[in-house]
Protein backbone atom coordinates (compact mmCIF):
# COMPACT_ATOMS: atom_id res chain seq x y z
CA UNK A 1 0.00 0.00 0.00
CA UNK A 2 1.75 3.77 -1.12
CA UNK A 3 0.75 6.30 1.66
CA UNK A 4 1.78 9.70 0.70
CA UNK A 5 -0.59 11.66 3.18
CA UNK A 6 -0.61 12.22 6.69
CA UNK A 7 -4.71 13.81 7.80
CA UNK A 8 -4.68 15.02 11.25
CA UNK A 9 -7.96 15.31 13.23
CA UNK A 10 -7.08 17.22 16.37
CA UNK A 11 -9.43 17.98 18.69
CA UNK A 12 -8.37 21.85 18.97
CA UNK A 13 -7.21 24.58 16.35
CA UNK A 14 -3.62 24.19 15.99
CA UNK A 15 -3.17 27.30 17.70
CA UNK A 16 -4.51 25.89 21.22
CA UNK A 17 -2.20 25.58 23.77
CA UNK A 18 0.62 22.80 22.81
CA UNK A 19 -0.74 19.41 23.46
CA UNK A 20 -0.01 15.96 23.05
CA UNK A 21 -1.94 16.07 19.75
CA UNK A 22 -0.21 18.73 18.31
CA UNK A 23 3.16 16.49 19.52
CA UNK A 24 2.02 14.08 17.61
CA UNK A 25 1.09 15.43 14.50
CA UNK A 26 3.77 17.69 14.25
CA UNK A 27 6.42 14.65 14.58
CA UNK A 28 4.60 12.30 12.55
CA UNK A 29 4.22 14.56 9.31
CA UNK A 30 7.54 14.75 9.00
CA UNK A 31 7.50 11.08 7.57
CA UNK A 32 5.03 12.35 4.83
CA UNK A 33 5.10 14.15 1.69
CA UNK A 34 1.51 16.16 2.51
CA UNK A 35 -0.02 16.48 6.19
CA UNK A 36 -3.66 17.92 6.15
CA UNK A 37 -4.58 19.57 9.76
CA UNK A 38 -8.01 19.81 9.86
CA UNK A 39 -10.28 22.07 12.30
CA UNK A 40 -11.97 20.78 15.13
CA UNK A 41 -15.69 19.30 14.19
CA UNK A 42 -16.82 18.72 18.04
CA UNK A 43 -19.23 16.18 19.41
CA UNK A 44 -21.49 18.21 21.06
CA UNK A 45 -24.68 20.10 20.40
CA UNK A 46 -24.32 23.54 21.48
CA UNK A 47 -26.80 26.01 22.74
CA UNK A 48 -27.30 29.31 20.15
CA UNK A 49 -24.62 31.33 22.61
CA UNK A 50 -22.09 28.87 22.57
CA UNK A 51 -22.77 28.55 18.73
CA UNK A 52 -22.10 31.61 17.78
CA UNK A 53 -18.80 31.68 20.04
CA UNK A 54 -17.79 28.47 18.07
CA UNK A 55 -18.32 30.67 14.54
CA UNK A 56 -16.43 33.36 16.37
CA UNK A 57 -12.85 30.48 17.19
CA UNK A 58 -13.91 29.47 13.63
CA UNK A 59 -13.35 32.79 11.92
CA UNK A 60 -10.33 33.87 14.08
CA UNK A 61 -8.41 30.29 13.35
CA UNK A 62 -8.71 30.65 9.61
CA UNK A 63 -6.76 34.10 10.28
CA UNK A 64 -4.87 32.44 12.10
CA UNK A 65 -3.69 29.45 9.45
CA UNK A 66 -0.93 31.41 7.90
CA UNK A 67 3.03 29.67 9.89
CA UNK A 68 3.74 33.69 9.85
CA UNK A 69 0.79 34.21 12.37
CA UNK A 70 0.94 31.41 14.20
CA UNK A 71 2.80 30.88 17.67
CA UNK A 72 2.77 27.15 17.46
CA UNK A 73 5.23 25.40 15.15
CA UNK A 74 4.14 24.14 11.64
CA UNK A 75 5.51 21.68 10.08
CA UNK A 76 6.70 22.34 6.22
CA UNK A 77 4.54 19.88 4.57
CA UNK A 78 1.55 21.36 6.22
CA UNK A 79 -1.90 22.46 4.95
CA UNK A 80 -4.61 24.11 7.28
CA UNK A 81 -8.46 22.56 6.29
CA UNK A 82 -10.81 25.19 8.07
CA UNK A 83 -14.06 24.86 6.00
CA UNK A 84 -17.99 25.90 7.27
CA UNK A 85 -19.76 22.85 8.15
CA UNK A 86 -23.15 22.43 9.86
CA UNK A 87 -22.07 22.31 14.07
CA UNK A 88 -24.76 19.48 15.02
CA UNK A 89 -24.74 16.25 15.37
CA UNK A 90 -26.19 12.76 15.41
CA UNK A 91 -28.85 14.23 12.87
CA UNK A 92 -28.80 12.00 10.37
CA UNK A 93 -29.49 14.31 7.15
CA UNK A 94 -27.04 16.71 8.67
CA UNK A 95 -24.38 14.49 8.69
CA UNK A 96 -24.64 13.31 5.36
CA UNK A 97 -24.53 16.62 4.24
CA UNK A 98 -21.31 17.71 6.17
CA UNK A 99 -20.00 14.52 5.36
CA UNK A 100 -20.22 15.50 1.50
CA UNK A 101 -18.37 18.83 2.59
CA UNK A 102 -15.73 17.06 4.19
CA UNK A 103 -15.04 14.79 1.64
CA UNK A 104 -14.92 17.75 -0.72
CA UNK A 105 -12.71 19.76 1.13
CA UNK A 106 -10.30 16.47 2.56
CA UNK A 107 -7.50 14.60 1.05
CA UNK A 108 -8.29 11.11 -0.08
CA UNK A 109 -8.32 8.68 2.93
CA UNK A 110 -7.35 5.72 0.74
CA UNK A 111 -4.30 7.01 0.15
CA UNK A 112 -3.61 8.50 3.75
CA UNK A 113 -2.87 7.74 7.41
CA UNK A 114 -5.46 9.17 9.02
CA UNK A 115 -5.26 10.62 12.53
CA UNK A 116 -8.04 11.02 14.98
CA UNK A 117 -7.87 12.38 18.55
CA UNK A 118 -11.90 11.57 18.24
CA UNK A 119 -14.86 11.19 16.07
CA UNK A 120 -18.12 12.14 15.14
CA UNK A 121 -20.74 10.46 13.36
CA UNK A 122 -19.70 12.40 9.48
CA UNK A 123 -15.81 11.39 10.84
CA UNK A 124 -16.43 8.26 11.35
CA UNK A 125 -17.56 7.77 7.39
CA UNK A 126 -14.25 9.43 6.41
CA UNK A 127 -11.87 7.27 9.16
CA UNK A 128 -13.34 3.85 7.91
CA UNK A 129 -11.97 4.81 4.59
CA UNK A 130 -8.63 5.61 5.55
CA UNK A 131 -5.49 3.90 4.01
CA UNK A 132 -4.36 3.38 7.66
CA UNK A 133 -6.39 4.23 10.67
CA UNK A 134 -5.09 5.37 13.95
CA UNK A 135 -7.22 6.58 16.86
CA UNK A 136 -5.23 8.36 19.84
CA UNK A 137 -7.48 7.97 23.22
CA UNK A 138 -5.99 10.96 25.31
CA UNK A 139 -9.77 11.25 27.26
CA UNK A 140 -12.23 8.66 28.42
CA UNK A 141 -15.59 9.62 27.18
CA UNK A 142 -16.90 6.87 28.19
CA UNK A 143 -17.82 8.17 31.30
CA UNK A 144 -18.51 12.28 30.24
CA UNK A 145 -21.15 13.35 31.17
CA UNK A 146 -21.53 16.07 28.57
CA UNK A 147 -20.89 13.75 25.74
CA UNK A 148 -24.51 11.51 24.83
CA UNK A 149 -24.84 8.00 24.12
CA UNK A 150 -24.84 8.59 20.53
CA UNK A 151 -21.46 9.97 20.68
CA UNK A 152 -20.25 7.80 22.96
CA UNK A 153 -21.29 4.82 20.98
CA UNK A 154 -19.68 6.75 17.55
CA UNK A 155 -16.14 6.38 19.82
CA UNK A 156 -16.82 2.77 20.21
CA UNK A 157 -17.31 2.21 16.47
CA UNK A 158 -13.83 3.96 15.92
CA UNK A 159 -12.08 2.22 18.10
CA UNK A 160 -13.53 -1.19 16.46
CA UNK A 161 -12.22 0.31 12.91
CA UNK A 162 -8.82 1.42 13.72
CA UNK A 163 -5.60 -0.10 12.61
CA UNK A 164 -3.92 1.42 15.65
CA UNK A 165 -5.00 2.70 18.81
CA UNK A 166 -3.06 4.35 21.28
CA UNK A 167 -3.89 6.03 24.88
CA UNK A 168 -2.00 7.95 27.72
CA UNK A 169 -4.26 6.48 30.50
CA UNK A 170 -4.34 2.42 31.67
CA UNK A 171 -8.19 3.24 32.65
CA UNK A 172 -8.74 4.12 28.99
CA UNK A 173 -7.49 1.17 27.83
CA UNK A 174 -9.77 -0.81 30.40
CA UNK A 175 -12.70 0.16 29.05
CA UNK A 176 -11.98 -0.69 26.21
CA UNK A 177 -10.22 -4.02 27.10
CA UNK A 178 -13.61 -6.50 25.55
CA UNK A 179 -13.76 -5.40 22.39
CA UNK A 180 -10.21 -4.18 21.80
CA UNK A 181 -7.46 -5.78 23.85
CA UNK A 182 -4.41 -4.63 21.26
CA UNK A 183 -4.88 -0.73 22.62
CA UNK A 184 -0.91 0.39 22.84
CA UNK A 185 -0.08 2.23 26.12
CA UNK A 186 1.08 5.30 24.76
CA UNK A 187 1.68 7.73 27.82
CA UNK A 188 2.87 11.56 27.72
CA UNK A 189 6.42 12.45 26.82
CA UNK A 190 8.18 15.53 26.66
CA UNK A 191 10.72 17.72 24.55
CA UNK A 192 13.55 18.10 26.89
CA UNK A 193 15.31 20.20 24.71
CA UNK A 194 12.57 22.69 24.65
CA UNK A 195 11.92 23.27 28.17
CA UNK A 196 16.18 22.59 29.72
CA UNK A 197 18.20 24.87 29.99
CA UNK A 198 16.53 28.10 29.68
CA UNK A 199 16.38 31.14 32.09
CA UNK A 200 14.02 32.03 34.07
CA UNK A 201 11.42 35.54 33.43
CA UNK A 202 12.98 38.17 35.19
CA UNK A 203 9.07 40.04 35.97
CA UNK A 204 8.70 36.83 38.12
CA UNK A 205 12.29 37.08 39.34
CA UNK A 206 11.50 40.37 41.01
CA UNK A 207 8.19 39.02 42.24
CA UNK A 208 9.51 35.62 44.03
CA UNK A 209 12.72 38.16 45.55
CA UNK A 210 10.72 38.26 49.21
CA UNK A 211 9.26 34.79 49.66
CA UNK A 212 10.73 31.52 50.20
CA UNK A 213 9.89 29.72 47.19
CA UNK A 214 8.10 29.39 43.93
CA UNK A 215 5.25 27.42 43.59
CA UNK A 216 3.65 27.11 39.78
CA UNK A 217 0.59 25.58 37.95
CA UNK A 218 0.21 25.94 34.40
CA UNK A 219 -2.48 24.36 32.24
CA UNK A 220 -6.18 25.61 32.30
CA UNK A 221 -9.14 25.68 35.35
CA UNK A 222 -11.21 22.80 33.65
CA UNK A 223 -10.86 20.01 36.15
CA UNK A 224 -8.64 22.31 38.95
CA UNK A 225 -9.45 21.89 43.07
CA UNK A 226 -10.05 25.24 43.19
CA UNK A 227 -11.03 25.08 47.01
CA UNK A 228 -7.60 23.04 47.57
CA UNK A 229 -5.40 25.50 45.65
CA UNK A 230 -7.09 28.55 47.83
CA UNK A 231 -6.66 26.50 50.64
CA UNK A 232 -3.11 26.07 49.94
CA UNK A 233 -2.18 29.54 48.96
CA UNK A 234 -3.78 31.04 52.18
CA UNK A 235 -1.75 28.63 54.29
CA UNK A 236 1.51 29.28 52.33
CA UNK A 237 1.87 33.24 52.81
CA UNK A 238 5.67 33.04 52.24
CA UNK A 239 5.72 31.03 49.17
CA UNK A 240 4.55 33.08 45.82
CA UNK A 241 2.16 30.95 43.66
CA UNK A 242 2.55 31.33 40.02
CA UNK A 243 -0.77 30.48 37.68
CA UNK A 244 0.63 30.18 34.07
CA UNK A 245 -2.01 30.05 31.50
CA UNK A 246 -5.63 32.19 30.61
CA UNK A 247 -7.49 31.39 33.68
CA UNK A 248 -9.86 34.68 32.90
CA UNK A 249 -13.52 32.58 32.88
CA UNK A 250 -12.29 30.15 35.36
CA UNK A 251 -12.58 29.81 39.47
CA UNK A 252 -8.92 30.49 39.80
CA UNK A 253 -9.61 34.01 38.50
CA UNK A 254 -11.29 34.86 41.79
CA UNK A 255 -7.60 33.88 43.40
CA UNK A 256 -6.29 37.28 42.11
CA UNK A 257 -7.10 38.88 45.72
CA UNK A 258 -4.43 36.83 47.24
CA UNK A 259 -0.85 38.90 47.87
CA UNK A 260 1.10 35.95 47.03
CA UNK A 261 -0.65 34.66 43.70
CA UNK A 262 1.02 36.08 40.09
CA UNK A 263 -0.81 35.64 36.76
CA UNK A 264 1.19 35.57 33.91
CA UNK A 265 -1.87 35.51 31.40
CA UNK A 266 -1.33 32.37 28.49
CA UNK A 267 2.26 32.45 27.10
CA UNK A 268 2.70 30.97 23.68
CA UNK A 269 4.57 28.04 22.57
CA UNK A 270 8.32 29.80 22.79
CA UNK A 271 7.33 31.13 26.20
CA UNK A 272 6.29 28.64 28.49
CA UNK A 273 10.41 27.34 29.17
CA UNK A 274 11.41 30.47 30.48
CA UNK A 275 8.02 30.55 32.65
CA UNK A 276 8.61 26.83 34.29
CA UNK A 277 12.38 27.58 34.85
CA UNK A 278 11.38 30.38 37.19
CA UNK A 279 9.34 28.16 39.46
CA UNK A 280 10.68 25.37 42.20
CA UNK A 281 8.07 23.24 42.44
CA UNK A 282 5.31 22.71 39.52
CA UNK A 283 1.49 20.90 41.22
CA UNK A 284 -1.18 19.08 39.16
CA UNK A 285 -3.95 20.02 41.36
CA UNK A 286 -6.77 18.28 39.67
CA UNK A 287 -10.00 16.66 41.02
CA UNK A 288 -10.22 13.38 41.26
CA UNK A 289 -13.58 12.07 39.47
CA UNK A 290 -14.31 10.11 36.61
CA UNK A 291 -13.36 12.54 34.25
CA UNK A 292 -9.76 12.64 35.49
CA UNK A 293 -10.05 9.10 35.68
CA UNK A 294 -8.34 9.13 32.17
CA UNK A 295 -6.46 11.91 32.53
CA UNK A 296 -2.43 11.87 32.19
CA UNK A 297 -1.32 15.59 32.19
CA UNK A 298 0.83 16.94 29.62
CA UNK A 299 2.70 19.00 32.69
CA UNK A 300 4.38 16.15 34.43
CA UNK A 301 6.84 15.62 32.17
CA UNK A 302 7.57 19.41 31.19
CA UNK A 303 7.80 20.12 34.60
CA UNK A 304 10.20 17.38 35.20
CA UNK A 305 12.10 18.29 31.92
CA UNK A 306 12.66 22.07 33.62
CA UNK A 307 14.43 19.97 36.83
CA UNK A 308 11.76 20.85 38.78
CA UNK A 309 9.83 18.55 41.47
CA UNK A 310 6.16 17.74 41.33
CA UNK A 311 2.87 17.68 43.91
CA UNK A 312 -0.10 15.98 42.27
CA UNK A 313 -3.32 14.65 43.59
CA UNK A 314 -3.11 10.73 43.42
CA UNK A 315 -4.40 10.86 39.24
CA UNK A 316 -4.81 6.98 38.46
CA UNK A 317 -1.79 7.60 36.17
CA UNK A 318 0.68 9.17 38.47
CA UNK A 319 0.38 7.61 41.77
CA UNK A 320 2.96 5.10 40.89
CA UNK A 321 5.65 7.72 40.36
CA UNK A 322 5.81 8.65 43.72
CA UNK A 323 10.10 9.09 44.43
CA UNK A 324 11.76 11.93 46.24
CA UNK A 325 10.86 14.38 43.83
CA UNK A 326 7.38 13.60 43.13
CA UNK A 327 4.78 13.52 46.02
CA UNK A 328 1.03 12.61 45.56
CA UNK A 329 -1.09 14.64 48.05
CA UNK A 330 -4.22 15.02 49.01
CA UNK A 331 -5.97 17.91 50.94
CA UNK A 332 -4.48 20.90 52.16
CA UNK A 333 -2.46 19.95 54.96
CA UNK A 334 -1.15 16.85 52.23
CA UNK A 335 -0.15 19.43 49.78
CA UNK A 336 1.18 22.08 51.95
CA UNK A 337 3.48 19.43 53.84
CA UNK A 338 4.29 18.48 50.10
CA UNK A 339 5.44 21.81 48.64
CA UNK A 340 7.42 22.52 51.57
CA UNK A 341 9.53 19.21 51.84
CA UNK A 342 10.27 19.70 48.20
CA UNK A 343 11.07 23.13 48.42
CA UNK A 344 14.07 22.03 50.94
CA UNK A 345 15.78 20.39 47.80
CA UNK A 346 16.65 16.92 49.53
CA UNK A 347 15.58 14.94 46.69
CA UNK A 348 18.56 14.06 44.11
CA UNK A 349 18.83 17.35 42.37
CA UNK A 350 19.34 16.44 38.60
CA UNK A 351 16.54 13.37 39.54
CA UNK A 352 13.43 15.49 37.94
CA UNK A 353 15.23 15.90 34.53
CA UNK A 354 16.88 12.06 34.88
CA UNK A 355 13.22 11.12 34.55
CA UNK A 356 12.21 13.50 31.98
CA UNK A 357 14.46 12.54 29.37
CA UNK A 358 13.53 8.38 29.72
CA UNK A 359 10.36 9.89 28.63
CA UNK A 360 10.99 11.76 25.63
CA UNK A 361 9.08 12.22 22.52
CA UNK A 362 10.92 10.86 19.94
CA UNK A 363 10.90 7.75 22.20
CA UNK A 364 7.21 7.68 22.08
CA UNK A 365 7.73 8.23 18.04
CA UNK A 366 9.33 5.21 18.11
CA UNK A 367 7.00 2.98 19.38
CA UNK A 368 4.46 4.58 16.32
CA UNK A 369 6.71 4.19 13.93
CA UNK A 370 7.17 0.24 14.85
CA UNK A 371 3.28 -0.45 14.66
CA UNK A 372 2.76 1.76 11.57
CA UNK A 373 6.08 -0.67 9.87
CA UNK A 374 4.14 -3.41 10.92
CA UNK A 375 1.38 -2.65 8.85
CA UNK A 376 1.88 -0.63 6.05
Amino acid sequence: MKIKNFVAFPTVHWSHNWERQHELIFRTSEWFEKTYVHQPYGLINYGIKELLEKIQEYSSNKRKSAPSILTNPVGKNFEFVNHIFVPFHYIQAIDRLNYKILSKKAAPAEGSVVYAGYCNAFMLHYFRKGGFRWLDLFARRQVSEQLSSKAKAIECKAVETADLITADSRTTIEDYADIRPDIVYLPQGVDVGRFYPADGLEYIALQAARYRGVVGYMGTDLVVDVALMEGVIKKCSDVLFVLIGDFSRGGLSGLKKYPNVYFTGRLGYFELNKALNSIDVGLIPYLINQRTSGVFPTKYYEYLACNKPVVTTPLTDLVDKVSGHVLVAEGVKGFVEAIYELLEKNYEQKAPLLEAMENTWTMRLEVIKRELLKKI
